[in-house]
């Protein structure tokens, strides 16, 4: 059976916890074999200092007594050596207690003080013959130094390393020990409050995370989230509040699509259900008038479909464009002058580019770029109050073709034209006309296209009171292309 998984709360936790505690363990038994053993080299630096000292003085005194005559068979001297090692005065008139070691056995009497150089030390001639100081127990840690004069060893002095601490010794090691146990429960336990407090703290944003995603998941609103937390977590809540701003427009953007949709459908609809009933009821005779009426009707729907078609097909990224070799400014003049009729009968001018001897070879779909600008002068001549202007105009780099129309008044509200593009979407009052059958599809199909090229397009202000709108389209797209709505 699989083992639950862990919240990532309880997941810190743990993990901050083990890296504290592995960390104050790994120092606090450091700090702890440190101690022992400083205090051990300690010890072990302090015997042989004073073994060096013990053995000059011994040295000192056998100047003129190599053999070391003065040390056999007598303790006095070494009670008096031993007083000179301590700093102590010469003892006068008094003889004291023999010294462990020195006229009775080891065993008799109170054991030495701990620690007395005198009680550990052992001098012994060449041939390893005691000469003074107590004898030396079996499997003892010994150090040796050679006692030398005028350069020749003439005994060896033996000392036996310090016992374990006991007394002050003992009582300051145990001291230092409880501290270092002490500190390292305390340490632990301030790691596991910690751990817990920043698990919390790194936990409850991404728990809001959560339940964001599970909301927007369940299609339900969800409330705007407080960036907070670590930059990364920060960073992926303010994305979250993108992605909900931008999920809620889409919404309402499919909302408006099918009451849209629905009300431009609705319309030839009604006309043409409205003049079949007639004709039906005997109202109106089925004229060549009546019918031509109800084949326009016809007409628009079918235009709106193609169009709804062709933003679909263009929304899933399968607008298919069929590449050819062709003349770009041939095509785009013989588009643009079809139109110089229709403006003169709306009482517009229509300013095309000179007709002159200029070639400009392209790579594109060409019926495409046609459905392009004849929709870009189809917006213009809807929109443009007469008397009025409507200029087209394209330069070309070598690379790029850049293609401009501009119309005169009425203009665009700056709020509507980050949104001119949009499917179905219609501008303020002042570019509607009522007579007209515009389905608010014609520059969102206008985009595809460029898109589809490799190409943008963009909207402003015009100089002349109206629309400026620039198609920029590469001479020769880079790869094979298919359009969708950027």
């Amino acid at each position: 059976m699989p083992l639950p998984r862990l919240k990532i709360a309880h997941q810190l936790s743990l993990l901050i916890t083990g890296a504290v505690v592995l960390a104050v363990l790994v120092v606090g038994g450091l700090s702890f074999l440190n101690l022992r053993s400083g205090f051990r080299d300690y010890l072990k630096v302090r015997d042989d200092e004073q073994l060096m000292r013990l053995v000059a003085l011994i040295e000192q005194r056998s100047a003129n007594d190599p053999e070391l005559q003065w040390l056999r068979d007598d303790p006095e001297p070494m009670r008096s050596l031993i007083d000179e090692f301590n700093g102590r005065p010469p003892r006068r008139n008094e003889r004291p207690p023999p010294l462990p070691g020195f006229g009775r056995p080891p065993h008799e009497g109170p054991p030495p003080p701990r620690g007395n150089l005198g009680d550990r030390a052992l001098i012994r001639d060449l041939q390893g013959q005691r000469l003074a100081g107590r004898p030396q127990p079996p499997n003892a840690r010994l150090t040796t130094r050679a006692v030398k004069v005028n350069g020749q060893e003439v005994a060896f002095v033996d000392l036996i390393a310090e016992p374990e601490p006991e007394g002050v010794d003992a009582r300051f090691l145990q001291r230092q020990t409880s501290r270092l146990i002490w500190a390292t429960l305390g340490s632990i336990a301030l790691a596991v409050i910690a751990a817990w407090w920043m698990a919390g703290r790194w936990s409850r944003p991404l728990l809001a995370l959560q339940l964001a995603s599970r909301n927007i998941a369940r299609g339900k609103r969800t409330h705007i989230l407080q960036p907070t937390g670590a930059r990364e977590i920060a960073e992926l809540m303010e994305d979250i509040n993108s992605m909900t701003a931008e999920l809620e427009r889409l919404e309402e953007a499919r909302r408006s699509w099918i009451a849209q949709i629905s009300h431009e459908l609705r319309t030839p609809l009604s006309v043409l259900r409205g003049e079949l009933e007639a004709i039906e009821d005997g109202a109106r005779a089925p004229t060549p008038q009546v019918l031509a009426g109800l084949r326009d009707e016809v007409l628009q729907l079918n235009r709106l479909v193609d169009d709804l078609h062709t933003l679909s097909v263009a929304d899933m990224g399968a607008l298919h464009c069929a590449l050819t070799e062709g003349d770009a400014h041939v095509w785009l003049w013989r588009v643009a002058h079809r139109f110089a009729a229709q403006a003169k009968k709306k009482g517009l001018v229509l300013q095309l580019p000179q007709q002159q001897a200029l070639v400009i070879p392209a790579h594109w779909d060409f019926g495409r770029i046609e459905q392009l600008l004849t929709n870009l002068l189809t917006n213009s001549l809807r929109y443009t109050d007469a008397p009025g202007t409507v200029a087209v105009d394209w330069q070309c780099d070598g690379h790029q073709l850049t293609l401009t129309v501009d119309d005169s008044a009425p203009g665009v509200s700056p709020s509507d034209l980050r949104e001119l593009f949009e499917p179905l979407f219609r501008g303020d009052r002042a570019r509607q006309r009522g007579d007209q059958h515009g389905s608010g599809l014609g520059l969102s199909i206008v985009r595809s296209i460029a898109h589809a090229h490799q190409g943008s397009v963009s909207a402003s202000a015009s100089p002349r009171g109206g629309l400026h709108l620039c198609v920029r389209l590469p001479l020769r797209p880079s790869q094979p292309v298919s359009g969708g709505l950027a």
